[in-house]
């Protein structure tokens, strides 16, 4: 799969309707500020922030179901499969999203694709291209990068963020209670306090901003906020209002301050955090803040989240390798990815993992080349100051000169370290593979004779009067290979007693040419892997801290290393004693300024690691017979350097991989490796037979091989080292990540070269999101520019005449079209392109016409923002103005929020009481009520005929209801049957018309209820809520089991955590028959969840069976049971319409599991709450 099909992503799902607003606008909006400049109130909405994350968790169902059928059915899938394929898998819709009350519980993928508007995909290209599309849609939060008002495409001014900062410091509910300010911990602590958090969701950052943000206490301080402002009001400005308020919060500073690693006072660039991973920063964060009264503990994380969300979202990438730290060459290629990302899709980063951001990396790189710079550069400059080789200062005071120093160096950088990779990966060279490239090439066709033992050596000699005389060589018989290998100098003369042997031939050749060529290869290959050892282990030194760095640099060093002896347990111990191969670790003792520290260098583990100074002294230690001894080393080169402290020198931060020092400290690592061990070279010869005869077998084995330091670490580098969070993908020491060998046919969003190579099962063919570098501008004095009082975090004038320029280009589209603009002035009434004056220049801008005012319209969110443009003048022709119609394509539940607002109120109850349904669209009366329920869907209804809707879909499921009553009824009558219908159609058209279903909460209460003797009381509180359901205990009946379904309503939440088994009715009806204790059985459709069961109570028997789409039924007699559950469950007129599984065979079955009081144990207490509520 190619990952080039994120190019045309926003394509596929661009007509997909806005989210809806988020926040719940209170029923009784405050009173804003009398003044002419105030615009009018938007229509309330009741869709929160749940709804939109259900619909993200829908796309990721969609998405990862994509995945698996393009796996299961191969690239070269034929079209029907796909679309069978389609048709025939399931999927959940999440009990919160709007689809869920269209769709219900379950749906085909195909209906759900259908439902986004999208084609359905006939081929594996297709299918896979689609997944990307909805997967890397569903990892956007529907709050995108949580900034709210601060990113719009035109910022507020300075003057309005501290307004907006003050506003919400003196907030307070009402004028007796405390305000923001005068709350400990400030803003998110003030919001804490008013909102209950389970302990789950206290944990997780992104889960206590969402319960925050949604509260009603947030609700309420947004739309304050906003008419404070007195800034338009739309479906997401008091959302808007409120997260820019949290930021500007936590890091007031940021409203005047122009260093971009600066947030809330906190420096993401200082010395501390060099090297050290991403997660550790963020706690660092979230202590500052903490310290600094800007927040409470409990919230630290919250408050770091939030603030690194817009700032710097590449720090809150899930599963960095701890690898991966601040300052290294790979931190520079993961924050290019992440700000390129992060540009096009705002809220996406922190959802990635970071195999997903590298990944994507190459594409996003593509999308922008001014973003993909000016990331290149910050994140350049960042790695230039950890790295000595910048002096740090504000990005817009680097020269050119500076910068292409720069880019010169981390260049020349990444170069050494890709050749030491591709050397690490490389093979030594192989005798005997040189040799089986020579016989192919000299003798073809004798493939069956390379190994037989059939040939004889003698030399040619020469007495001193002349006569030539043979003497035997190399004891044979030897094989072709051998003789090959060996390539012995002659005159030589081969001789066989076999006829296949073309001696002729083998005799009028008088070198082969291996022996010789392998011994030059070898030299050049230990040559190039001691140079690349050298290179990986001044990588490592440079990655330390700062203090550490330092160590290494200015330090007294002391080398050791450890080796072991087993001793022997004979009477003479000294013949037995059996010595070790040294340990691969170079231990190392620093001294500076009096103080020691002992370190291990392992280029095995690809790290160095700081101990107490007790590690790295001369010692010797004893475990049974086996003597470990710490011994020092002492290196051939600069040495006495090494052995001294040097004096501090006028460069604060030192070039660690450069440096002489490092250097020195490399050189030693490589000669304590041993490179030049005589048993490498020896694996590399290979054995010929008279090898074998010589007795150098043993030098060679692979077990020796591995007690040598350098093959056994360079063996594990070539391998390949899979880190935590990797799947499928390697990285090695300098953080370089390739696909793994198992990628292929796993990973269908991996980059298509990638998919290529792993392909041909070439592992490091190409590094995945290794950042392509241009040269570097400086950015002269724009670091420093002021827009209307506002630094815009040191992005400056051309930060805001490129978002601006976004804006614009994204109304006139890539074709010269005016096809945003147009639905831009649908939704929001005129729109056009003008400009306005900001400081002394003439900024390009997007506004529509609204309240008598013009103001900025954002094309990416569909939306107008903040206060009326001040001087706006039209750009262009009248043709570019549209005039509003409205239009609204969002689900029923959405339909019937807004239909139902207090603006609308009065229209809708018009058309439920008085309304005609043949006024409705395509109305007719054999119109089923998913049928009207598709009305709404596909037409713009206003409010009066949606009340009109809304009545006959409550009458038409009324009457289902009754139907299906009738035909339980009709199946199960007999003598000995005790009928009570309690239809949960019923109950849901007078209490939820948007639900699909509450099967599974029903079904497991009823079963806990007849366990108890409860189930008369539990049948009376349903119709009494269905009855009456504005009275408040009624509501909170309702929402209880509401709540309870949420729980239980997936297919194996149904089952409440316990294992099922497939009956058949027939099995069911045994089962309840023959059991001698009471027992209860949860029977599970494709789409419905019911249960029946026994009651053995003394002497008495009894059994029931519960729909809750009917009646709860119960059986005196176990003739009436037998018969009536036959009929419900297979042959009568309510078994017919049920959805049972079908095996491959055309069997029909259930799933089926025992129920028991204790499967209760597994959820909250609200079903006692809904078992002993007295409505």
């Amino acid at each position: 799969m190619t990952k080039i099909l994120h190019s045309f992503q926003p394509d596929i799902l661009a007509h997909l309707p806005k989210p809806p607003p988020i926040i719940k606008l209170p029923h009784t909006p405050l009173t804003p500020p009398q003044s002419p400049e105030v615009p009018g109130t938007p229509d309330v909405s009741n869709l929160d922030l749940n709804e939109q994350l259900g619909n993200r968790q829908n796309l990721n169902t969609l998405g990862d179901a994509l995945v698996g059928i393009a796996e299961r059915l191969g690239k070269d899938a034929p079209a029907h499969d796909v679309l069978a394929a389609l048709k025939a898998t399931s999927m959940e819709v999440h009990p919160d999203s709007a689809a869920r009350a269209v769709m219900g519980a379950r749906t085909t993928l195909e209906s759900f694709i259908k439902s986004l508007g999208l084609p359905l995909p006939n081929s594996h290209f297709g299918i896979s291209g689609l997944s990307v599309a909805v997967l890397d849609r569903a990892q956007i939060h529907p709050l995108g990068n949580l900034e709210g008002a601060l990113g719009w495409p035109v910022p507020m001014s300075a003057d309005d963020q501290q307004r907006l900062h003050n506003l919400a410091l003196n907030y307070a509910t009402a004028p007796d209670q405390p305000t923001v300010k005068q709350t400990p911990g400030s803003l998110l602590a003030y919001l804490r306090e008013q909102t209950t958090l389970a302990p789950d969701v206290l944990g997780d950052p992104v889960k206590t901003l969402n319960a925050l943000v949604s509260s009603p206490a947030a609700q309420q301080l947004g739309k304050s906020l906003q008419e404070g402002m007195q800034h338009v009001a739309t479906d997401s400005s008091a959302m808007d209002h409120l997260l820019a308020a949290m930021t500007l919060q936590l890091d007031p500073e940021s409203i005047t301050e122009a260093n971009r690693n600066l947030t809330a006072g906190f420096d993401l660039a200082h010395e501390d955090h060099w090297n050290q991973t991403a997660d550790k920063v963020v706690q660092a964060l979230g202590k500052h803040l903490v310290a600094n009264g800007k927040t409470s503990p409990d919230l630290a994380g919250v408050a770091a989240y939030l603030l690194l969300a817009s700032r710097a979202p590449v720090f809150l990438i899930k599963d960095i390798p701890s690898t991966v730290t601040y300052g290294s060459p790979a931190w520079v290629n993961l924050a290019v990815a992440a700000t390129t990302i992060e540009a096009q899709t705002p809220g996406r980063v922190a959802s990635m993992t970071f195999a997903e951001v590298m990944l994507e990396a190459e594409s996003a790189g593509l999308a922008d080349r001014s973003v993909t710079h000016d990331a290149q550069r910050e994140a350049l400059i960042d790695w230039g100051v950890v790295q000595g080789v910048l002096v740090k200062k504000a990005d817009h005071l680097y020269s050119a000169e500076e910068l292409a120093a720069l880019l010169s160096e981390f260049e020349a950088r990444t170069a050494s370290m890709t050749s030491a990779t591709q050397v690490f990966e490389k093979e030594l060279p192989s005798r005997a593979l040189k040799a089986d490239t020579v016989l192919k090439e000299r003798f073809p066709g004798l493939e069956a004779l390379y190994d037989k033992r059939l040939i004889h050596v003698s030399y040619q000699k020469r007495r001193p009067w002349g006569d030539v005389f043979y003497e035997p060589g190399p004891v044979g018989p030897h094989s072709l290979r051998d003789i090959v290998m060996m390539d012995l100098k002659g005159p030589v003369r081969y001789s066989s007693s076999d006829s296949r042997i073309p001696l002729d031939k083998l005799n009028a050749i008088s070198t082969f040419g291996v022996l010789e060529s392998f011994n030059q290869e070898f030299k050049a290959a230990i040559n190039e892997k001691k140079v690349a050892m050298n290179t990986a282990i001044r990588h490592l030194i440079s990655q330390l801290p700062l203090e550490d760095r330092k160590n290494f640099e200015l330090g007294k060093l002391s080398f050791f290393y450890n080796q072991s002896t087993t001793l022997s347990t004979e009477l003479i111990p000294i013949w037995g004693n059996t010595l070790h191969p040294k340990e691969e670790p170079l231990l190392v003792r620093v001294e500076r300024g009096g103080k020691a520290t002992d370190y291990e260098i392992s280029f095995k583990e690809g790290s160095i690691r700081s101990f107490l100074p007790n590690r790295a002294e001369p010692k010797t230690t004893r475990n049974g017979n086996v003597k470990c001894e710490t011994i020092a080393f002492s290196p051939s080169k600069g040495g006495s350097s090494l052995r001294k402290e040097q004096p501090p020198t006028d460069k604060a931060v030192p070039d660690s991989f450069n440096g002489a020092r490092s250097q020195l400290i490399a050189d030693a690592f490589v000669e304590h490796t041993n490179f030049d061990d005589e048993a490498i070279l020896e694996q590399a010869r290979g054995l010929t037979y008279h090898d074998k005869n010589e007795k150098r077998a043993n030098a060679i084995s692979n077990f020796i091989l591995e007690l040598v330091p350098f093959y056994s670490a360079i063996n594990c580098f070539r391998k390949g080292k899979v880190f935590e969070g990797l799947s499928h993908l390697d990285m090695d020491l300098f953080g370089f990540v390739t696909a793994g060998m198992s990628t292929a046919g796993k990973m269908i969003k991996i980059a298509g070269t990638t998919a290529s190579a792993v392909s041909k099962g070439a592992r490091a063919a190409k590094v995945i999101g290794m950042a392509t570098f241009s040269a570097l501008n400086p950015l002269g004095g724009l670091g420093d520019a002021a827009i209307g009082g506002a630094r815009l975090a040191g992005k400056g004038l051309q930060f805001l005449r490129n978002k601006a320029t976004k804006a614009a280009n994204a109304i006139r589209g890539a074709t010269g079209s005016y096809d945003v603009l147009k639905a831009a002035g649908k939704g929001h009434g005129t729109a056009v392109i003008g400009t306005y004056p900001s400081g002394n220049v003439s900024l390009q801008t997007v506004a529509v016409f609204k309240n008598n005012r013009w103001y900025h319209y954002d094309p990416i969110k569909k939306n107008v923002f903040g206060a009326p443009i001040k001087n706006f003048s039209r750009v262009g022709a009248s043709s570019m103005i549209v005039r509003a119609t409205g239009s609204n394509n969002a689900a029923f539940r959405h339909l019937l929020n807004l239909s139902q607002s207090p603006t609308n109120a009065a229209a809708y109850q018009r058309g439920l009481t008085q309304g005609s349904p043949f006024d409705l669209p395509g109305f007719h009366v054999h119109m089923s009520s998913e049928d009207l329920v598709n009305i709404a869907l596909n037409n713009h209804l206003a409010p009066e005929q949606m009340g009109t809707l809304v009545r006959e879909i409550k009458a038409l499921r009324i009457e289902e209801a009754k139907l299906v009553v009738s035909n339980l009824k009709h199946d199960v009558s007999a003598p000995g049957v005790i009928f009570t219908d309690v239809s949960q159609i019923d109950y849901l058209a007078r209490t939820d018309i948007t639900s699909t279903g509450h099967c599974a909460g029903f079904s497991n209460l009823m079963a806990l209820a007849i366990m108890l003797g409860k189930e008369d009381e539990l049948i009376k509180n349903i119709k009494r809520a269905a009855m009456n359901p504005g009275d408040i205990q009624a509501a909170e009946f309702i929402q209880e089991l509401h709540n309870f379904q949420m729980i239980v309503g997936d297919r194996s939440a149904v089952h409440m955590g316990k294992s099922f088994k497939q009956q058949n009715h027939l099995e069911i009806i045994d089962e309840l028959t023959n059991s001698p204790t009471s027992k209860t059985i949860r029977i599970v459709t494709a789409d419905h969840a019911m249960v029946a069961g026994i009651k053995v109570e003394g002497s008495s028997t009894s059994w029931f069976f519960y729909d809750p789409d009917g009646a709860l039924v119960k059986f005196t007699t176990l003739q009436a049971m037998q018969e009536g559950m036959e009929k419900v469950l297979n042959s009568g007129r309510h078994g017919k319409n049920m959805n049972p599984y079908v095996t491959d065979k055309g069997d029909k079955f259930f799933e089926t599991s025992e129920f028991a009081a204790s499967d209760m144990d597994t959820v909250n207490d609200v079903y006692k709450e809904l078992l002993d509520a007295a409505l």
